[in-house]
Order: C-alpha cells, then sequence, then structure tokens
C-alpha cells in the first residue's frame, strides 16, 4: 500500500487494526517577492551585470574569492560548512535572469532577478525567490526570507547608486549606509 504524506495509514497487529501517522519531510512552496526599486541604470546595464556569473566573484573582496569557481553560468563556494552554488537556468535579455541551485543544496530553489526600463536611464529593478521548503525550516525562518530578499535589493539600490561596493554588503545592518 503506498503512503501518502501526512495520510493515515493501517497496520494490522493481531486481529486490531491501528491508525498511524506516516511523518514525512513534505516539501511546501515558499514565494518570496522583494519590494521594487528605481535605478538610475539603464536594464541592459542591470541585464548585463546579472547575465554573467563570472561578475559576482569580480565583485567579492579578495579574502572572500578563495574556493569559489564561476563561469558564465555557474557559481559555487562554501557556505555555512555547504558546498553551494547558483546557475543560470533562464536569460530574457534586458528583462530578467532566473537561476537555479547548483551542486548541493539542503532545498530545490530558484531566484529570480527582474529588470524593467521605465525610461532610457531608469529600471525597476526586484527580486523573487521560489523554494521548496520544509514545514519545519519555514516555521525557523519566519519572514526572515522576506526581509533577506528586502535587504539585498536596498544595497543593491545603493551599489548601483555607488554608495557603497558589492563587496561591502551587510545583509546584517543595512542601516549602517543610510
Amino acid at each position: 500500500m503506498a503512503h501518502q504524506p501526512g495520510k493515515l495509514g493501517k497496520i494490522t497487529v493481531g486481529k486490531e487494526a491501528v491508525g498511524i501517522k506516516i511523518i514525512l519531510k513534505e516539501m511546501d512552496k515558499t514565494e518570496i517577492k522583494g519590494k521594487v526599486i528605481t535605478v538610475d541604470q539603464p536594464a541592459y546595464i542591470l541585464y548585463s551585470g546579472f547575465s554573467d556569473m563570472r561578475n559576482f566573484v569580480r565583485n567579492l573582496p579578495e579574502d572572500k574569492r578563495e574556493g569559489v569557481t564561476a563561469t558564465e553560468d555557474t557559481i559555487e563556494g562554501e557556505v555555512k560548512g555547504f558546498r553551494m552554488g547558483l546557475q543560470i537556468a533562464e536569460r530574457n535579455p534586458f528583462s530578467s535572469v532566473v537561476y537555479t541551485q547548483y551542486g548541493q543544496s539542503p532545498f530545490p530553489f530558484r531566484i529570480k532577478v527582474f529588470f524593467e526600463a521605465t525610461d532610457v536611464a531608469k529600471t525597476d529593478f526586484h527580486i523573487e525567490i521560489e523554494a521548496e521548503l520544509t514545514f519545519m525550516i519555514k516555521m525557523m525562518l519566519g519572514n526572515k526570507l522576506q526581509e533577506a530578499v528586502d535587504r539585498l535589493t536596498d544595497q543593491l539600490g545603493l551599489a548601483f547608486a555607488g554608495k557603497i561596493s558589492p563587496a561591502d554588503f551587510d545583509l546584517n545592518d543595512i542601516t549602517r549606509y543610510n
């Protein structure tokens, strides 16, 4: 008998049927849409920066580059003991880039970066994340994923404006740049 996650099954013990709950790591799709910021850059400039993974390595501080490898389509490094990475799954010139997990990942995810030209030199920018998270991970993270996406968006906006270097990103303390 095939069991479905979270459904009751029956086990026969002697002549008695006993109901049991099958507990599996049931994954739930989580979607996070970051805030939209307007950047004083043309969409093609933003797209060019996000559509080649080697650009991410170029913007890392020298001491953080060790163990990070990148090609045009992939980047991989160690994050909190996990060897993780991103790969580009889709490129839509001057409008979006979609990344998926590459290598080992504790859960499947997609990161979508959008660029919408509102003027010749102005672009609306935002990030969306889709992740398959277990209920436990989702409860532990709470609103932290939304906060992290919004902080990242704020810091990218500051970097696009030339107020900070991408190497100076600190998702824990966005206030020091205001």
